[in-house]
């Protein structure tokens, strides 16, 4: 009986020690866990407040009420031409996105700027036009699943240590 409530006593403690966390869940700062989230991409800036909310940030609404601004400077969405057929249609593309961030602290200091970047590639019959239009937006939801975690995983690393990094035109 004490082996039953023991082992998972074991396994519990052993997986947060480890680090462990679900996945989506990451742990913010508390430096920057009172943060806004500016954007023209709303699609991912609503991503991004859900994703910072569950990993326990409280996210604001106003850039004065906040400790720290997130703001995704540059979204970009590109679909480039990967492969054409025999007859000269397009058969295939690299699907792109790119965002350029920064994180701005309360006294105006940027403590991260980076840029993500995911991709995929699209193949589809040029004859099944709808069925492509489905499936790509389907890659551009997972994509976007994808520059959200990046996101939160470079949110999640700074550290009140980090001096801030100097501020660029």
């Amino acid at each position: 009986m004490t082996m039953r409530l023991l082992l998972p006593l074991i396994l519990s403690v052993s997986l947060t020690a480890c680090g462990f966390h679900l996945r989506g869940q990451l742990p913010i700062p508390e430096e920057i866990n009172v943060i806004n989230v500016k954007s023209s991409e709303r699609d991912l800036q609503s991503r991004l407040v859900d994703a910072l909310s569950f990993s326990g940030a409280t996210v604001v609404g106003s850039a004065t009420d906040a400790l720290a601004v997130l703001d995704l400077r540059d979204v970009r969405y590109d679909r480039t031409v990967r492969t054409i057929d025999d007859r000269g249609k397009v058969n295939g593309y690299t699907l792109q996105y790119i965002v350029n961030f920064t994180v701005v602290n309360a006294d105006g200091d940027t403590l991260r700027e980076s840029t993500v970047v995911t991709q995929r590639d699209f193949n589809f019959d040029p004859d099944l036009v709808l069925q492509a239009e489905i499936e790509e937006e389907s890659l551009r939801e997972d994509m976007l699943t994808d520059l959200t975690q990046q996101i939160l995983r470079q949110v999640s690393t700074i550290v009140s240590s980090i001096s801030p990094v100097s501020q660029t035109g």
